[in-house]
């Protein structure tokens, strides 16, 4: 399969970001699961590639449901103060995010320690930026960015090298040992 051009890359990172925005400020129950199908739609318009794409992007939301799901379980978050499950606004990120990893992101597939110094200060910065715009806050400000950053500095690589191995299987080329 080509590989996407600069302005491909580009577009699949602002249409991440637009889509995280429309998320996260709308807390709703009914916007953000209507962004995430618009950013899929153009998404697969756009530069998709396909059912299997949709398989890893369904995989990386399951995993990211339970993955928030257990940080508020395990008192990490609170939503407006009070103990809470994740709110479903906030796992309709994770779709907008996997859509990244063999676009925008790809790079970072054969970079796994650039991609770890990325998902420290960029999983901290987004959830920082993310509590400063919602009524989701960290129980513990300090611990909370701490916890964070040190969790995306392995989710981000991992991320990254299973969607290069999902997609390489998908174009037949050879895994490296």
């Amino acid at each position: 399969m080509a590989e996407d051009t600069l302005l491909q890359k580009a577009g699949n990172g602002l249409l991440f970001n637009l889509s995280w925005l429309a998320i996260v400020t709308s807390e709703s129950l009914l916007l953000a699961p209507a962004v995430v199908l618009a950013h899929l739609l153009i998404h697969q318009l756009w530069i998709g590639r396909g059912a299997r794409e949709l398989a890893f992007v369904a995989g990386v939301t399951l995993f990211g449901l339970l993955l928030d799901n257990l940080l508020f379980a395990a008192g990490l978050f609170t939503v407006n103060g009070e103990w809470s499950l994740a709110p479903l606004w906030l796992s309709c990120l994770w779709p907008v995010l996997a859509t990244t990893f063999q676009h925008a992101f790809a790079g970072f597939q054969r970079s796994l320690p650039l991609a770890a110094v990325l998902g420290a200060a960029g999983g901290a910065g987004s959830y920082y930026a993310g509590t400063g715009m919602s009524a989701v806050d960290f129980a513990d400000p300090v611990i909370g960015l701490v916890i964070i950053g040190a969790l995306w500095a392995l989710l981000f690589p991992a991320l990254a090298l299973a969607a290069r191995y999902w997609f390489e299987e998908e174009n037949g080329e050879a895994r490296l040992a």
